[in-house]
């Protein structure tokens, strides 16, 4: 559970964690979580720009699994299309029906202290997690009094940055 302010590059954090747990094993899949599409479309862009060549990023996108708002919609599959990354809905069965999902090797929770909050959400989130084969990666804003009284899963190493250091060309 990897605590900080807003802005102090949680999310950064857990994308080299992704981008980590993907190379390191060609059979692993990951779940970005987050609140809005607008981040896990950057989350799926920013691992996808760091890996070379077309065969290779689409092999380890499709590896990667995105669930957003509205969740009732479901987990979505990241394909690259015409040089771009594209979002679609995980594939049904014939008949219809729900694909099961796949066990994670990680899954990480943006804004953990938003989507932990809300017991719908939690059970969303924690229904993709499989007992002894996926890691978490929870993320929390410590600003204000976000995240005071959130039911957070049991058992979790509580890590909180403290120092942030931006490293930059630009100003």
């Amino acid at each position: 559970h990897l605590r900080a302010p807003a802005g102090a590059g949680k999310t950064f954090v857990a994308l080299h964690w992704v981008l980590d747990a993907l190379q390191a094993e060609p059979s692993a899949r990951a779940l970005f979580v987050a609140r809005n599409e607008a981040l896990a479309c950057f989350a799926a862009s920013w691992l996808g720009k760091r890996v070379r060549g077309g065969r290779r990023r689409r092999e380890l996108l499709a590896r990667l699994h995105l669930l957003y708002e509205p969740f009732d919609e479901g987990v979505r599959e990241v394909a690259v299309r015409d040089g771009c990354v594209v979002m679609k809905a995980r594939d049904a069965a014939a008949g219809g029906e729900a694909v099961a999902a796949p066990a994670y090797a990680l899954v990480v929770v943006d804004e953990a202290h938003h989507l932990y909050s809300d017991p719908v959400a939690r059970s969303l989130v924690e229904g993709q997690v499989t007992a002894g084969c996926t890691r978490r990666l929870l993320l929390s804003d410590i600003s204000q009094s976000l995240g005071r009284g959130v039911a957070y899963p049991e058992g979790l190493r509580e890590v909180v940055l403290s120092e942030v250091v931006r490293c930059s060309k630009r100003i």
